[in-house]
């Protein structure tokens, strides 16, 4: 979602110097103060047409035409108020009395700064976004979850991929919604474990998701918790039959085999997990 902030810039409540242009957008309680000079037009310019112009003395000549109006003091010493109403504003001017033409303000623009266009892409990158892309595409390994079942009755989680970056490991996964109830697809727990009375080769496993055999020949496994880095999901509630998919990424440099688990938030009595050797 983007929004786009319009900002308004108000106009200074000081005398500007005779170069000087006034710029603002003021909130309609605000006073605009303008310094005049006899002999010499001020100009308001507002961007949109002026419906109505209204001064509280004679000691001023007012024109409105179009988007402008005119302000021309006509004697020293007075000092005046003045409304302006255009089609979508209203504004309050004070008209102070006629200095010195150095001091005065040529020309007060209340138009509302139009917005400058957002590149619509940025070429440089967009190419370090394909460049980073094409690698995670061309070096993401298949993960074999092959042995695991989908059950009717119960929620299943497949791990699909896995890429190793520099410093950080991304598996994606998928859970399949195979039961009669909705299922909510929590944020997964993470643990690395250990498989000291194994009775088969870890090395032999890596890339493969496990299914209860294997999880029964590793024996039982020793977890260490892991904080993921980032994870993200594509739906969070899964009506029975939906499918989502999910990345989780971890900050380490994974060399060689390991076990890792996934652990989401139960479906009814049984245990939504996956194990695999990566």
């Amino acid at each position: 979602m983007k929004r786009l902030l319009m900002i308004f810039l108000m106009a200074c409540t000081v005398p500007a110097g005779a170069d000087e242009l006034k710029t603002g957008a003021p909130a309609p309680s605000d006073v605009i103060h303008v310094a005049t000079a006899l002999d010499h037009l001020t100009v308001l310019e507002f961007g949109e047409p002026v419906t109505m112009a209204a001064a509280g003395s004679t000691a001023f000549q007012i024109e409105r035409h179009e988007d402008k109006v005119f302000i021309k003091p006509l004697k020293t010493g007075a000092s005046t108020d003045l409304f302006v109403w255009t089609a979508s504003r209203r504004f309050t001017y004070e008209l102070e009395a006629p200095g010195e033409v150095k001091n005065m303000n040529f020309a007060v623009d209340n138009r509302i700064p139009t917005p400058k266009p957002v590149p619509a892409s940025n070429p440089h990158l967009e190419e370090i976004a394909d460049m980073m892309l094409t690698r995670a595409l061309l070096g993401a390994e298949r993960v074999d979850s092959s042995s695991i079942k989908e059950e009717k009755g119960r929620v299943t989680v497949r791990v699909d991929r896995v890429f190793q970056a520099k410093n950080t490991l991304y598996i994606q996964y998928s859970v399949g919604n195979q039961s009669r109830r909705p299922y909510r697809v929590v944020t997964p727990t993470l643990a690395e474990a250990l498989a000291p009375h194994a009775t088969v080769s870890i090395v032999s496993l890596q890339h493969t998701q496990l299914d209860g055999q294997f999880l029964r020949e590793l024996g039982e496994l020793r977890e260490r918790s892991l904080t993921p880095a980032r994870t993200e999901i594509q739906k969070e509630d899964l009506q029975p039959g939906e499918e989502t998919q999910g990345v989780i990424a971890i900050r380490e440099q994974v060399s060689g085999p390991t076990i890792f688990q996934l652990t989401f938030g139960p479906e009814g009595s049984h245990k939504v997990q996956a194990t695999m050797v990566l």
